[in-house]
């Protein structure tokens, strides 16, 4: 991958289909640790799901709501969302405009 990436350049790619709905990604870092941009449309959504790996997500715009193990909480701009491996965890658009934020699989 390049040094310097203008994000502009990188297509929107959908997002796990299998439980993701309205999810749409630009990966910026692949390899071990994967980071990418992601933008859920109004009414998108990541289903309830586990994974092997861990996440930290980093919402940038938008509303919406996420959950991590039996905890929830608005999704808003500023807000850290920090999900171990195997732990339950889904977030979901419930805003009028695209819920942006980062996220980061760490394995």
């Amino acid at each position: 991958m390049d040094r310097f990436i203008e994000i502009e350049s990188l297509a929107w790619q959908p997002v796990r289909p299998d439980v993701a709905q309205g999810v749409f990604g630009r990966t910026l870092l692949d390899g071990g640790t994967k980071m990418v941009v992601t933008r859920v449309e109004p009414g998108g959504s990541f289903a309830p799901h586990c994974d092997s790996y861990g996440h930290l997500f980093y919402f940038l715009a938008g509303s919406g709501v996420v959950g991590a193990g039996k905890e929830e909480t608005p999704a808003r701009p500023g807000l850290v969302v920090r999900v171990a491996a195997g732990e339950m965890h889904w977030y979901r658009n419930t805003g009028i405009e695209d819920l942006l934020l980062i996220s980061v699989n760490i394995p």
